[in-house]
């Protein structure tokens, strides 16, 4: 085991953590391809605009990774490293962890299984929770869609275009049509005479995203808040991050970051099949969510994930011969309990619902060559979901229906 890092502190924090040698360290990439390090996976975690160039180097190499989503930003570069992929035998498999959840999997085995047919209609909604969208998008490092590669689709909801295909991937997507906005986090919404930066804004005391307490006091995503202060967060001092937030974007008015991306996007979906799908994202939520409704020929499918537990509705077929029915008797459901708890506090298996955890083991597994779930999501699977995801911004910034095949598959 090894760790590549270009922050010294972060290197010391992977040896105390895992008890590396320091010939296990390597303060570039550049640095570990040279010594031609044996292994069996590289974990590329890099921010989304070095995942192309950092990738194609590790496969020219003839390393599997595990690649953090998104791939990459373009369909040319996606394509590319799927074919480099295959040309050297490398295995890259792509973090879209939620395949990997108890709770998706089991959608995905009601849907194979062909109880109630063929999937119609997919309904999809991702709430970003306001502590999350601010760290992240509004004055983190995926505000800019310019600076690091990706639009808020791409980077936060590719999870959920990669479900919409991976469960229904008895077909492929054809055409997507978007709308999309920032409206709330911009410049014209900022309270009348409000300063750059939140310490000395006349509106502090009152204003939900005042940096001093937003960021002091919540403190919800410090992994993301503090980095650029290059320490451990635990040695990191009140002063140093009130100085910190003077003169950091984290301590800039919310409405005034240089926030390039949308707060609110919706993407429909066609399928080769007639089958339909819908995402809608909201950014800035009170509350954080994941609901899916899933409608096949026979039955249907609706959860949050949050609750840990799915209704199960099928057509109450011994009834098709009574008259008068009502609407509730034409239909049983079922409540499913999804059999692991992921609500507590130990994050080795809590991550992104228990999905962290499975992918990990999943991936053990495929590396050894033995037999894998049906999550295991290899670059090839994700084709589909990135595509959905760059067709949407053409639309959205477009004003267009985008034809996939046409678009990017026939250049």
């Amino acid at each position: 085991m090894g760790a590549i890092d270009i922050l010294p502190y972060k290197l010391a924090q992977a040896q105390q953590l895992f008890s590396l040698s320091t010939d296990c360290l390597y303060s570039s990439l550049d640095e570990f391809l040279s010594k031609k390090v044996p292994c069996d996976v590289v974990i590329n975690s890099t921010m989304d605009e070095m995942h192309y160039a950092t990738s194609m180097q590790l496969l020219q190499n003839g390393y599997n990774i595990l690649l953090e989503k998104p791939i990459t930003g373009n369909a040319k570069e996606l394509l590319s490293l799927e074919k480099i992929a295959e040309e050297k035998n490398c295995k890259v498999v792509v973090c879209h962890v939620l395949r990997y959840t108890p709770f998706y999997r089991k959608i995905k085995e009601i849907i194979d299984s062909g109880k109630i047919g063929k999937v119609v209609d997919m309904q999809l909604n991702e709430h970003v929770w306001h502590g999350h969208f601010v760290n992240s998008y509004v004055r983190g490092k995926w505000r800019s869609e310019k600076e690091c590669g990706s639009g808020f689709l791409l980077a936060k909801c590719c999870h959920d275009t990669d479900l919409m295909c991976w469960l229904n991937n008895a077909t492929v997507p054809t055409e997507v049509s978007s709308f999309g906005a920032r409206a709330t986090y911009c410049p014209e919404n900022a309270p009348k005479g409000a300063t750059e930066y939140c310490y000395d804004c006349p509106h502090k005391d009152s204003c939900v995203f005042d940096a001093m307490r937003f960021e002091l006091v919540m403190d919800c995503c410090p992994q993301y808040t503090w980095v650029n202060l290059k320490k451990p967060i635990a040695e990191i001092t009140e002063e140093e991050k009130i100085a910190f937030l003077k003169k950091d974007v984290y301590g800039k008015c919310m409405y005034n970051t240089g926030m390039d991306i949308v707060d609110r996007q919706c993407v429909s979906v066609n399928f080769a099949n007639g089958s339909i799908g819908t995402l809608n994202m909201v950014g800035g939520t009170s509350k954080a969510g994941r609901h899916i409704h899933v409608i096949c020929e026979y039955g249907e499918i609706i959860g949050y994930i949050e609750d840990n537990k799915i209704i199960y509705r099928e057509y109450n077929k011994g009834l098709s011969d009574t008259k008068y029915l009502s609407d509730d008797m034409t239909h049983t459901d079922t409540i499913i309990k999804i059999g692991e708890d992921f609500s507590g506090k130990d994050n080795s298996v809590t991550g992104h619902y228990g999905g962290d955890y499975y992918i990990v083991k999943d991936l053990v597994r495929f590396l050894n060559g033995e037999k894998t779930s049906v999550s295991t999501t290899v670059i090839k699977d994700s084709i589909n979901s990135h595509l959905i995801c760059y067709a949407a911004e053409l639309s959205r910034k477009e004003k267009r229906i985008v034809d996939i095949k046409t678009e990017f598959l026939e250049t």
